[in-house]
């Protein structure tokens, strides 16, 4: 049933994608964490880093394949993600795709 308020597939996609960033290297984490301040008064930056870089280790380690498609990314984009695999974080990495963006000469060079 379609009624009144149903959201469609494109919407939901749109909702779910939109602003999602490019993957980060822990260390370019770690510099922008030290931008930020916790509002529990806390210093957590240490424990978040170390969680980042743990997760981030075992999901690129074992990532065959990427799914980057239609996020409405651009160069800058890119370039963070060719920053992360020139890395060698993503030894396993079989597939990447990066379909439905707006990814210029700039980008695909990265």
């Amino acid at each position: 049933d379609s009624g009144e308020g149903a959201v469609g597939w494109g919407d939901l996609k749109r909702a779910c994608t939109q602003g999602r960033r490019a993957p980060v290297l822990p260390s370019a984490l770690e510099e922008e964490l030290e931008r930020k301040h916790f509002t529990n008064g806390k210093d957590d930056r240490p424990a978040v880093a170390e969680l980042y870089a743990a997760g981030f280790k075992a999901r690129f380690g074992a990532a065959e394949v990427l799914r980057y498609a239609g996020l409405g990314w651009g160069d800058d984009e890119a370039k963070a993600v060719a920053a992360v695999l020139a890395a060698g974080t993503a030894p396993k990495l079989r597939v990447l795709h990066l379909g439905g963006n707006s990814i210029g000469a700039e980008g695909a060079r990265a």
